[in-house]
């Protein structure tokens, strides 16, 4: 029996005892697309569907795909809902990448196993993701945990959730609620460290890495970068430092150190090198070929460990009477002494190189590099002895003649624009 419609064709198969609904491919001419059914009005239904289907893309509201397609999708679709939230955390994590595409450092991979491992604790790591709710997130923050564990895990859990919700696996992410708080970190309440501090710890750490010390106040540079110059970043002719690595270890985060890349992307920077410093630098280089570390162990003659920067900066920090210091607060040092010393909020942080757009709201971006050699030079100054040379008087009324040119032509452009303004002709 064939029932005859004005869309397709209903016909009902004795063999088999059901309806087989079909109708033209509207992509392949001569093809059919069909479907078998138990009963008539199912098999009818099923066509106008498909028929609002064809007709759609007549519109231009959606493409058309075959049924097959449609099935399989649909079936994928409801496997990856069913996923287990451990399983697809675990692999999100293994698969992150910086925003750059490039993978993450072995340290840093080594930190989102651990706040992985803090979500992998909740009740709700066994349910599926779309079935994690909000209140589960809620009933998990309420667990006993360290605060700083506490909000790193939940970040890498909103990340996971977004990263599910922009896939299709969930419709809205669960995690709703206002990120943990912190208590105020001890080390940013830590007092910057002085001229005479750092001279006495300069002068207490070994003669072959104490320029450790200003590296990290004058450059704003992570213990790490400092182990990871070399004598060719440094280019005395243009006075500029080129900061290219940081310091790290293998897979795993084990092995020997080695040369990697910066902790981020804006870490990577060239930094005009300080005129009160380049002597000091210049000594440290001391003539040795451009692969050579800057700052070299004197065991090996290659990488020196952080750990060993570190020890050395601590006992000399003890002598200075700054027992609480850490050679991470030379970085608030520096930016505390910019800003001291009249930087913009843009000149500061493009000294510090940091790269949080949240926070910064696009303060970070390229400082005038004029401005920014005047701001380093300044910082130096501020923070190097007090031995007066002629260099150092030559440079300082270099940057008076700046700064006098400066006000000179801001001067003449108050005077041209009040000139427009009244309509006097010019001289």
């Amino acid at each position: 029996m064939r029932t005859k419609q004005q869309w397709g064709t209903v016909i009902y198969d004795k063999a088999r005892k059901r309806y087989r609904a079909r109708y033209q491919n509207p992509h392949k001419p001569g093809a059919v697309v069909q479907r078998m059914f138990k009963d008539k009005l199912t098999a009818q239904g099923w066509l106008a569907g498909e028929q609002r289907l064809v007709e759609g893309e007549k519109a231009g509201l959606a493409a058309w795909t075959h049924p097959s397609e449609r099935d399989a999708e649909q079936k994928e679709q409801q496997q990856r809902k069913a996923v287990m939230f451990r399983d697809y955390a675990t692999s999100y994590v293994e698969q992150a990448r910086r925003k750059d595409g490039m993978p993450f450092a072995p340290a840093t991979r080594r930190k989102h196993r651990e706040y992985l491992a803090h979500l992998l604790k909740a009740e709700f790591a066994g349910k599926a993701v779309s079935a994690v709710t909000t209140a589960d997130i809620h009933r998990w923050l309420e667990t006993p945990m360290d605060p700083t564990p506490r909000l790193r895990a939940w970040q890498l859990l909103k990340e996971i959730m977004t990263q599910a919700q922009r896939t299709g696996i969930i419709e809205h992410s669960p995690v709703t609620m206002k990120a943990p708080r912190l208590p105020k970190s001890r080390q940013a309440q830590i007092p910057v460290a002085t001229r005479a501090q750092l001279k006495i710890i300069y002068d207490n750490m070994p003669a072959y890495s104490r320029i450790a010390v200003y590296m990290g106040a004058c450059f704003d540079l992570r213990i790490n970068e400092v182990c990871a110059l070399q004598v060719r970043d440094f280019d005395l002719t243009r006075g500029v430092l080129h900061v290219r690595h940081s310091v790290g270890r293998g897979e795993d985060d084990t092995g020997l150190r080695r040369l990697k890349d910066t902790k981020t992307a804006s870490s990577t920077a060239d930094l005009p090198i300080p005129t009160p410093l380049r002597r000091m630098i210049i000594d440290q280089i001391n003539g040795r070929n451009p692969e050579a570390m800057f700052i070299a162990s004197p065991v090996t003659g290659g990488i020196i460990s952080d750990a060993a920067i570190r020890r050395q900066f601590n006992r000399a920090a003890a002598v200075a009477g700054r027992e609480d210091l850490h050679f991470h607060t030379l970085r608030a040092t520096a930016i505390d002494t910019a800003t001291h010393q009249g930087a913009t909020l843009k000149e500061t942080m493009a000294l510090g190189r940091h790269d949080d757009e949240k926070t910064s709201i696009e303060r970070y971006q390229r400082a005038n590099r004029q401005r920014l050699q005047e701001l380093t030079d300044a910082v130096a100054t501020a923070l190097l002895p007090q031995q007066r040379t002629t260099e150092q008087i030559r440079m300082e009324i270099k940057q008076t003649k700046r700064h006098l040119e400066r006000l000179e032509h801001e001067l003449a452009e108050i005077v041209e624009q009040a000139r427009k303004e009244d309509g006097t002709p010019s001289n």
